[in-house]
């Protein structure tokens, strides 16, 4: 695919070798001094440095901050605000997953509103932003690049917050992911397509989501596994690079629901990877979404599935084929289960009360009370072994 811009939210450049414009672009948005946000792993095994050195090349002596963790703890992006006010920064280049890219944004709203703590505007939406960024993604899954949504783990509750800063040009280049591992290939995939289903099935859907989240489910029912066989498979780490950013641009316009709400609630009191978690939430989101929700929404995705239905299909039987196909997937792909990683149904329940006060369980349809959230989470757990 040749290299293209879209998006109404946030400019995006797409395609194979787009990376390489960053220091034209960093000029464009008229950045003087670039801090480059990333991970250390990222630099460590020169995913990162690929970045770093097109931005010397382009005149860049760019700042480097490579704390970025999982959950991008609230500690770290305090941190990184102190770091780039030190260094007189008026850019950020993110370089990473959803959690590198969260801190950027965090950096970018605590400076922005000029004080020293993100835990300060877990509720803000930064509209007055006073440091461009640059987001570059080295996973196929968030969509966090063209998001304005920054997903931030409090580092003393471990409760994610979601606090808002739009980046100013979101640039995602297949080949900044051929470096991630088989496992999280696949969970950061069904993050991809988690985003495209629970947005289709939001109350708040609307014909957009429709037409864009089922291409991007398409892509990945297709790709996904070929992704994760083939590390190296030029076509499928394209596609999925696409389905991901498809992801993000419908959760930007109908939100995602009960999975995430699951991911969210029990990625911060577990410290499970975001990936992960939405991918445990998937297929009872699914099943949810076809009991509760409106019909047409649930059809669209089990359609692009590849599931067979017709109108003879009753709710239920349609709710069971969505969560059949996406354990099978799971399967496919080596998801391993809550229970393989030493998890009880008992610790699942536990994050119950806080999925029901989770933002993204609002866009959820169904009454979502606790009732209906111990019936998904106890679907959640039992039905994929």
């Amino acid at each position: 695919m040749k290299v293209s811009y879209w998006n109404r939210f946030c400019p995006t450049l797409f395609g194979t070798g787009a990376v390489e414009m960053v220091g034209d672009k960093a000029k464009e948005l008229g950045i003087k001094k670039v801090m480059v946000v990333t991970e250390s792993d990222l630099i460590r095994f020169k995913v990162a440095t690929k970045v770093i050195d097109i931005l010397k090349t382009a005149g860049y002596d760019p700042v480097i901050f490579d704390k970025c963790k999982a959950d991008a703890p609230s500690d770290i992006c305090d941190e990184g605000a102190r770091y780039a006010v030190e260094n007189g920064i008026d850019g950020i280049v993110a370089i990473g997953g959803g959690s590198s890219l969260d801190t950027a944004k965090a950096i970018g709203i605590i400076i922005s509103m000029g004080g020293t703590s993100i835990c300060d505007y877990y509720t803000t939406s930064c509209k007055d932003r006073k440091l461009k960024l640059i987001c570059i993604s080295t996973t196929a899954g968030t969509g966090s690049e063209n998001s304005q949504y920054a997903v931030i783990g409090d580092s003393k509750t471990g409760v994610k917050q979601v606090p808002e800063y739009s980046p100013d040009l979101a640039m995602v280049d297949p080949t900044m992911t051929y470096t991630l591992p088989k496992s999280q290939t696949a969970s950061t995939g069904m993050d991809a397509l988690a985003h495209c289903a629970e947005a289709i099935t939001s109350r708040n859907w609307n014909p957009y989501v429709y037409a864009i989240g089922a291409v991007g489910i398409r892509t990945v029912m297709k790709y996904l596994p070929a992704a994760v066989r083939e590390p190296d498979n030029a076509v499928a780490r394209e596609k999925m690079a696409f389905a991901a950013n498809l992801g993000g641009l419908v959760i930007l316009e109908s939100g995602c629901q009960m999975g995430h709400a699951f991911s969210q609630a029990f990625g911060g009191k577990y410290h499970v990877a975001h990936g992960l978690g939405c991918a445990w939430g998937f297929p009872g989101s699914m099943v949810y979404a076809a009991r509760y929700g409106d019909r047409e929404s649930a059809e669209t995705v089990a359609e692009a599935m590849g599931i067979d239905f017709d109108e003879n299909t009753s709710s239920d039987e349609l709710a069971k084929r969505m969560g059949d196909k996406a354990i099978a997937l799971m399967k496919e792909i080596g998801i391993p289960s809550l229970k393989d990683m030493g998890y009880t149904l008992e610790d699942a329940l536990s994050v119950a009360e806080v999925m029901e006060k989770d933002a993204a369980i609002a866009n959820a349809p169904g009454e979502h009370n606790l009732d209906q959230i111990r019936e998904y989470i106890s679907y959640t757990f039992n039905a994929y072994q």
